[in-house]
């Protein structure tokens, strides 16, 4: 019986020992988000491109975690000529994992905050949006403090669907680069990154 309780008790510490803080920095793949253009009404695609950024995770317990996320995709938008953008999200929520999984544990997760996004052009604006983010992926652990993680997921922004953006004031005449295609502007990350827990 005394054998029982005890591997009982070790049991049990095994399973409450895990990182109260993860930071995965992450390199990845963003794709998607569209816009229009102001005077022929033509489609511009935001090219697809690398980006990076960083997860930082706080333990509410064992398997579920708050979440806040900053990632940067520097791309162009087609058009003539093309204009650099810069695209920023930064997001707080939370993720929730497969209580059962031991080697490879899956998670799913919700976001929210804002976009940031910075055209490269003389006299333009920044625009924030808001925006919130849905996805996905698994962690795989590798020793007590150190594993990888795999994250897919979708950035929504929010914008007004009749709405310019990017504009520039010149001797009080107003003009914009582009226009916002829909109400909402969609980007889809793939990202794999290095998790550092403590």
């Amino acid at each position: 019986m005394t054998l029982l309780a005890a591997a009982g008790s070790v049991s049990a510490e095994q399973a409450e020992r895990y990182a109260n803080w993860e930071f995965t920095p992450f390199y990845g793949y963003m794709f998607g988000g569209k816009f229009e253009d102001p005077v022929t009404n033509t489609d511009l695609d935001v090219n697809e491109d690398n980006n990076f950024g960083i997860f930082i995770d706080a333990a509410a317990d064992q398997w579920r975690h708050y979440e806040l996320i900053y990632s940067k995709q520097g791309t162009t938008v087609d058009g003539a000529p093309k204009m650099d953008l810069d695209v920023e999200y930064l997001q707080i929520g939370g993720t929730v994992m497969y209580e059962d999984a031991e080697t490879v544990i899956p998670y799913f997760g919700m976001t929210i905050g804002a976009a940031r996004l910075s055209p490269d052009g003389p006299g333009l604006d920044d625009e924030t949006k808001f925006a919130f983010s849905v996805g996905g992926g698994f962690k795989v652990p590798v020793t007590d403090h150190i594993g990888v993680r795999f994250d897919a997921r979708a950035f929504v922004s929010l914008f007004d669907s009749s709405g310019n953006i990017f504009c520039a004031s010149d001797n009080g005449a107003g003009t914009c680069a582009i226009r916002a295609k829909s109400d909402t502007f969609v980007q889809y990350q793939a990202a794999l990154g290095v998790i550092i827990g403590f």
